[in-house]
């Protein structure tokens, strides 16, 4: 007959287990759902100030994206919010998928322009088939960047990103066209 005893304490020490767990699960679940009620306050609050959208020239184009010649168009897009902080992406969409040029590409992205992140996501969901993917993922990365970005915390985040990014003089003379709302 098999020995069942190690089956009985492995059962005990689950339930145990499972009874010491509980309290801090729930405090966990509390100390999560608190977290989530401080970044929709957040979402709520931080407001869009000002949307730039760069577009390389050749020369900066090919440095961070070789071989994308002229089959593509590079460029950044920078979202800036009333608290100071600032969102970039990067983006390489192919000249067919523009459908006319950067100016007009960019321009659904004027309507951002004074709504809070909260309400910018939102509408970024409600354009997302108009608008294509790459067009919606690239908003979507600012916006997650301004998100990320809007503690005093993160500006040493900053230093991080490229000389390029930072460098806004380098980054207007290494660029094409330039489209601020």
């Amino acid at each position: 007959m098999p020995n069942t005893n190690a089956d009985l304490i492995t059962n005990h020490e689950s339930a145990a287990y499972r009874r010491d767990a509980l309290p801090r699960l729930l405090a966990m679940l509390r100390l999560r759902n608190s977290v989530l009620d401080l970044s929709m306050g957040t979402l709520r609050q931080v407001r869009i100030t000002r949307i730039e959208c760069f577009r390389f020239d050749s020369g900066l184009a090919e440095k961070l994206h070789p071989g994308s010649g002229s089959d593509y168009c590079c460029g950044l897009l920078k979202i800036y919010a009333n608290t100071g902080a600032a969102g970039t992406a990067q983006f390489a969409i192919p000249r067919a998928s523009l459908n006319g040029d950067l100016v007009m590409w960019a321009n659904p992205f004027h309507r951002l322009k004074g709504l809070t992140l909260l309400e910018g996501f939102h509408y970024a969901q409600h354009k997302q088939e108009a608008w294509g993917p790459a067009r919606f993922e690239l908003l979507l990365t600012a916006l997650m960047n301004v998100q990320a970005n809007r503690e005093p915390a993160a500006a040493g985040q900053e230093n991080e990103q490229p000389q390029y990014v930072r460098d806004r003089a380098y980054l207007l003379r290494h660029t094409q066209t330039y489209v601020v709302f």
